[in-house]
């Protein structure tokens, strides 16, 4: 199965990809935050990689408690599986744009595809360790 990694963000939205296996994830591209431009490239590229399922990173905060920005995402999420009509499902994206910029890229413009690709391979690594160790 192939997947697609976003990191929704207020400008752009960064976009990652897996292998046809769905072990690794890939920087891609980062697409304009507005929705109907978003939407017309990133059905262009669920058509070309075959996609299957939409991992959206979501800024869950430390305490737990939804913040506005993770509503936000939230709600993008919804809106992008009623557009698309590609199952997606949300992981956990804390952190994840610093750590692209740590052991990622210097060039700002890859940062966004660099924190998808990891929020990507973060439920990636879950799903493989689920299935290695099934709970009773």
């Amino acid at each position: 199965m192939r997947y697609l990694g976003l990191d929704y963000g207020h400008k752009r939205i960064g976009v990652a990809f897996s292998d046809e296996e769905g072990r690794i994830a890939f920087p891609l591209a980062e697409l304009p935050e507005e929705f109907e431009v978003f939407s017309r490239e990133i059905r262009k590229i669920i058509k070309e990689k075959q996609i299957e399922k939409i991992i959206v990173g979501v800024p869950i905060p430390f305490g737990g408690k939804d913040s506005l920005q993770t509503r936000a995402v939230r709600a993008f999420g919804e809106k992008l599986k009623e557009a698309i009509h590609v199952p997606v499902e949300f992981e956990n994206e804390v952190l994840t744009t610093k750590l692209a910029e740590r052991y990622g890229t210097s060039d700002k413009k890859k940062i966004d595809s660099a924190a998808a690709a990891i929020i990507l391979q973060s439920y990636l690594d879950k799903i493989k360790s689920e299935a290695r160790n099934p709970k009773s």
